[in-house]
């Protein structure tokens, strides 16, 4: 990326001072950036007050005597003109217009509005939007939505969309997911798609970046932007406008043109990018990927209590693209050597409940087990399921806590030994009867959840969900990694 470049977008993601041109009560960006550190550098600007959460409110930008390096419209569109052109003339470097109302109305007078805003420009100042929720970097502190987490991390995600923005910070923080920027670029009027995707690949806090897009402009440039991103990181992407139906509200929601499914699809296989089909699996495969080393090969084993569930298991394996391969004879002697006979089965996916338990008299514990797995050669992954928490309690009552630290610790030991010394990749699954009304049973499940993310292990709350995420883990490496 040229060095004039990376500066122009400095200002975007690393502002020294940020406005809010349009302040008000109920102004949401007002209320997220007063909640991070930007606060002491945030200024508001409303005619209308005088002062809005304990700070100065200003008639107008010119009124401001600090330098103004970011600036958040959210005024009424007709009002756009007249503001963007006092942040030229007050110097601001970069603009983001929220205010919605432009060509994506489809009304002649508002594709006009829209023109007026890009000739104002013309040059004189960068702009993200309109129509878009801008940007979120918990580095610097730029947030759009109060709740977004200001933890660092290595998620990068744009998206066309400002709800689908929202709603994968909002999600994403409750998944542990840790974002380093979240844009939402909107109209487009200025930079684009392919501007983002050229930052990212070349920004060192990114290590997978997430794609949210209905349309483009210019499919050559963004084209070329997607190869030479996959070229250094994964990237995912989720095409929204992909039926007759969803190509027209894309329009109407964007002003893009949404495209024949086909060549979408043929330009995400061709630069090395992982189409997914849906968020929930965007933001299973993007946690995956963030936390996860890539498995070699198909052979997966899943690690569970219960014998009946086993066989689905392994059918969702299978119809997914994975294999559940037999363990190797040395695997199942040492297995056979720790986990008791009855109502166990040394297979794959292994059925060992006497030491998910860890019941006394038992010659081995669930860490033996997961790495003795480990080192088999037919198994280049690993699932671990644990749904036991209301079974736990009526079996264990007031000695379940102290059993359950135990199991936890065991547990943990035996992933990381996999995954850190081994070098397989380890998913957790951590479920509970979604129509459980049992409190109880709830914090313990989150007790188990949050041990697991703490070590930086990818969590998912279905079987479904973590074989699709390890498959997606599986897909990028045998066949994008190598375009």
């Amino acid at each position: 990326m040229k060095a004039q470049r990376y500066t122009d977008f400095e200002y975007f993601f690393y502002p020294r001072s940020v406005a809010v041109i349009g302040a008000s009560l109920d102004d949401g960006f007002s209320h997220a950036l007063m909640s991070t550190k930007m606060r002491d550098n945030l200024f508001l600007v409303n005619p209308k007050y005088n002062e809005l959460f304990g700070k100065r409110c200003y008639a107008s930008i010119l009124n401001i005597k600090d330098n103004i390096d970011y600036v958040v419209i959210a005024v009424p569109a007709l009002l756009v003109p007249k503001v963007l052109a006092e942040c030229i003339e007050k110097g601001v470097k970069a603009v983001h217009i929220f205010t919605a109302g432009f060509s994506e109305t489809g009304l002649e007078e508002r594709r006009r509005l829209e023109n007026e805003v890009k000739e104002i420009a013309n040059g004189k100042i960068r702009i993200i939007g309109p129509n878009c929720m801008g940007i979120c970097c918990p580095k610097s502190g730029l947030a759009f939505t109060p709740d977004a987490s200001t933890e660092e991390g290595p998620v990068g995600v744009i998206s066309q969309s400002g709800t689908f923005a929202e709603q994968f910070l909002t999600i994403g923080k409750l998944r542990n997911i840790k974002f380093s920027k979240v844009i939402s670029y909107g109209n487009a009027i200025d930079l684009d798609c392919p501007d983002f995707l050229a930052y990212l690949a070349d920004d060192p806090e990114t290590k997978v970046i997430a794609l949210y897009m209905e349309g483009t402009r210019d499919g050559k440039r963004l084209k070329s932007a997607l190869a030479k991103a996959a070229r250094k990181k994964p990237v995912l992407a989720l095409k929204g406008g992909v039926t007759e139906h969803g190509s027209r509200a894309a329009s109407s929601h964007t002003g893009s043109l949404a495209g024949s499914p086909g060549i979408w699809s043929a330009i995400f296989k061709q630069t090395g990018v992982a189409q997914v089909e849906d968020f929930d699996e965007l933001l299973n495969a993007t946690l995956a990927l963030a936390y996860s080393p890539l498995p070699s090969e198909k052979g997966t084993t899943i690690i569970t209590n219960s014998g009946g569930f086993s066989v689905l298991e392994t059918d969702l394996c299978v119809k997914t693209g994975l294999e559940v391969p037999q363990f190797d004879e040395k695997t199942a002697a040492e297995l056979r050597k720790i986990v008791p006979i009855a109502g166990t089965s040394i297979s794959n996916p292994l059925d060992a409940w006497p030491i998910f338990y860890n019941m006394p008299g038992t010659p081995g514990t669930l860490a033996d087990a997961i790495k003795i797995l480990a080192r088999d050669k037919n198994i280049h992954s690993i699932i671990l399921h644990f749904d036991e928490i209301s079974y736990l309690r009526r079996v264990l009552g007031k000695a379940l806590e102290g059993h359950l630290k135990t199991l936890i610790d065991l547990m943990i030991s035996g992933c990381q030994y996999a995954r850190d010394e081994i070098g397989k990749p380890v998913i957790i699954c951590v479920s509970l009867d979604a129509y459980s009304e049992d409190e109880e049973d709830r914090e313990y499940h989150l007790l188990v959840k949050k041990a697991f993310e703490n070590e930086r292990f990818p969590v998912y709350p279905s079987l479904n969900a973590s074989i699709k995420a390890l498959f997606n883990l599986y897909r990028y490496s045998t066949e994008f990694r190598k375009v």
